[in-house]
């Protein structure tokens, strides 16, 4: 997602490509994101907005933001206050752009139409139209403030974040995006689980890359599914997301390599597909009791 901004007094600005770090989740024929918009240097009036798209932009207020010039369309709309932990929602073939005059700390989730449809199929529901913030500017979202602390962590770190839990945060709230703003309701989310063949190959593509860095899509292609079907189905056969099976089989891995080996942690991390040995003593802690180095000398005593 490309974010664009110029200081300027008149509008409409110059457009140039934002280079922060952002979150990407792949679909079968578009992409979600989220990224952080935080310019300095805005009491002169910064001309900020997005190129002309076939999307929605989410902006999510990190920290109150007073009243300031906007335009939608190319009509002068004013923008009212927007107070902490409240969003608004614009269609990006609009072209919205506004004159920032206060210091701005927005989190902007780009949520394709192409990707509403297909979220929007996978439930048995009709397309989703348009996206609309019920309350403007201050419209409260309690999904977006509980989830806001693990996106600026894996937008801090985009290497550390687990990518199968990133791509279920991204597509859990652009279903939620889809059900609370664009009124996809909610029953006709479809049940059932993955055919033997598909549950099989799931945990065969999953197990032979435990060292690499794969994504939700990967995996549901391998099936023949989208996205959200696949999510929802591998869940209802296996009964975790694959997010967590992955986890259970790099621990299984790396107890293999413990017990096989004298090799030192941050080189079985990196084997078995952890970001670095904090990453894999915290994770094997957590669900053993005791750090990696512990359980190794228990059992070689």
């Amino acid at each position: 997602m490309a974010f664009a901004s110029k200081k300027n007094t008149k509008l409409p600005g110059p457009r140039f490509p934002g280079d922060g770090p952002r979150l990407v989740t792949p679909t079968r024929n578009a992409a979600l994101s989220v990224t952080r918009f935080a310019p300095s240097n805005v009491e002169d009036g910064l001309i900020a907005g997005m190129p002309a798209d076939d999307a929605h932009v989410i902006l999510f207020q990190l920290r109150a933001h007073p009243a300031h010039d906007f335009w939608v369309d190319g009509k002068y709309t004013p923008a009212e206050s927007a107070p902490r932990a409240t969003l608004s929602i614009f269609d990006l073939g609009e072209e919205p752009h506004g004159r920032l005059t206060h210091a701005v700390d927005t989190l902007m989730f780009h949520i394709p139409k192409l990707a509403l449809d297909e979220i929007a199929e996978d439930a048995g529901a009709r397309p989703i139209s348009t996206l609309t913030a019920p309350d403007g500017w201050r419209t409260h979202d309690p999904i977006v403030s509980r989830l806001q602390d693990y996106i600026l962590d894996a937008l801090a770190a985009p290497g550390q974040s687990a990518r199968l839990l990133q791509d279920h945060v991204m597509l859990g709230l652009a279903a939620h995006f889809a059900q609370a703003y664009g009124g996809m309701a909610k029953s006709v989310l479809r049940q059932g689980g993955l055919a033997p063949w598909q549950e099989s190959r799931a945990k065969e593509f999953i197990a032979a890359n435990l060292s690499k860095s794969i994504s939700l899509q990967d995996i549901a292609d391998k099936c023949g599914l989208s996205l959200a079907h696949f999510s929802r189905a591998f869940k209802t056969s296996v009964g975790t997301t694959p997010h967590n099976w992955l986890q259970i089989r790099r621990i299984a891995l790396a107890k293999d390599l413990l017990l096989a080996s004298q090799r030192d942690l941050a080189a079985i991390a990196l084997d078995c597909g952890f970001a670095d040995q904090s990453h894999f003593t915290r994770t094997f802690s957590r669900s053993n009791g005791e750090g990696p180095g512990a359980w190794r000398r228990a059992r070689q005593s």
